[in-house]
């Protein structure tokens, strides 16, 4: 009977031959200390993905402690996502590789591609691991060898995550921070030059004040970004004003002039109330959905905000016309995952990250070509 699989091929050796490629592999000369010595995990798979020999640094990973026969049993046979933890490698009976998520999966495709090609393979992979969805940014090295007119892969993993934050947040600080300063020049500029009115002047010194301000949270917002993924953020609860913080991010994306001749509007039917909360992260939140709901329009399209109250909650809605694609939609709220390249890569994952974990709140979204997309957090009223 062949497996069901949205992916890679889903069957799987018998665990006797597992057992029996192990003993061959374990009979070579200095393999298991070769692979020890090496400083990223390294493990070595079967035509059917799975895992054959492992060395030490990827036992550790893989939570294994001993290195006895009973230990082995804990990854002898599983594909690496499995003995990884990784969230979605259960979602189907046939495992890693076999489910719709992996289609966009670095480890897999290199998996795969150095079976076909018969050569070695680099990929990156992002994966979210275990119970607390640990995010983890990887880069993958898959490379054939025989033994014994056997094919095997050696498949080693370095974990990048550091790397691809660091470079994620620098890209992220000197975007928002330039974008941000080139508009409060540009209001500097219109106040020297132009000939204003009374009324025209207080206007643009209003608008300095809080481009000026915004410029200042850009720069405070990359050290809260890090200090939630370190579990540091501190909550500064106060009384929030739903449509007074909708108003204020509709100014300040004019003052910015980012709209690109697209509208930036408020739903008629937005509701006004009051909630307790922490003013800058629920604005750092929405600014994050609106950017990427503008960026995914083309001139012409509106963005709707909207807020309204829902038994003990109150909810925010960004709203814009463009269904987004498959691929994009699988890997929403990762780490590192962007739709505008290697620049960016951290809206809707510190979205999620600040609302989930540090404002007990919650993230939903619709896409779809009746509804378009709409991204929706709910707070707690207190």
């Amino acid at each position: 009977m062949v497996e069901k699989t949205e992916f890679a091929p889903a069957e799987r050796a018998p665990i006797e031959e597992i057992k029996r490629q192990n003993k061959m592999l374990s009979g070579l000369p200095f393999v298991q200390e070769f692979l020890d010595a090496m400083p990223t995990m390294c493990i070595i798979l079967n035509r059917e993905r799975q895992i054959v020999f492992a060395n030490a640094i990827f036992r550790k990973f893989a939570g294994i402690k001993d290195v006895d026969e009973t230990a082995d049993q804990l990854f002898l046979g599983k594909r690496p996502g499995e003995a990884a933890g990784c969230v979605r490698a259960d979602i189907t009976d046939g495992g890693c590789g076999t489910t719709v998520f992996c289609r966009t999966c670095g480890a897999v495709q290199s998996i795969l591609n150095s079976q076909i090609n018969n050569t070695e393979d680099v990929q990156e992979c992002r994966m979210v691991r275990g119970e607390t969805e640990d995010q983890l940014d990887l880069r993958v090295w898959s490379r054939p060898f025989d033994v014994a007119d056997e094919n095997f892969t050696v498949f080693s993993v370095m974990d990048i995550s550091d790397e691809k934050r660091r470079k994620a947040l620098e890209r992220i600080f000197f975007h928002d921070v330039l974008n941000t300063a080139g508009g409060l020049k540009g209001l500097s500029e219109l106040l020297m030059e132009a000939d204003l009115s009374r009324e025209e002047f207080k206007d643009i010194t209003g608008m300095l004040s809080e481009t000026t301000e915004q410029l200042l949270e850009e720069i405070i917002a990359q050290s809260q970004l890090l200090a939630a993924e370190n579990g540091e953020l501190v909550v500064s609860e106060k009384k929030v004003q739903s449509l007074e913080i909708l108003s204020r991010i509709i100014r300040q994306f004019h003052s910015l002039s980012t709209l690109q001749d697209k509208q930036l509007v408020v739903n008629e039917s937005a509701e006004g109330f009051d909630f307790i909360s922490d003013p800058v992260l629920i604005r750092r939140v929405l600014i994050n959905l609106t950017k990427n709901a503008l960026e995914a329009e083309d001139p012409g399209a509106t963005v709707v905000l909207n807020c309204f109250t829902e038994g003990d909650e109150v909810c925010f809605t960004v709203y814009n016309k463009t269904v987004m694609p498959e691929d994009v939609l699988r890997q929403l709220f990762t780490r590192s995952f962007s739709t505008k390249g290697n620049s960016r890569g951290l809206g809707t994952y510190s979205v999620k990250l600040i609302t989930e974990k540090f404002l007990n709140g919650r993230v939903s979204f619709v896409s779809n070509e009746k509804q378009g997309t709409i991204f929706a957090v709910c707070y707690p009223k207190k």
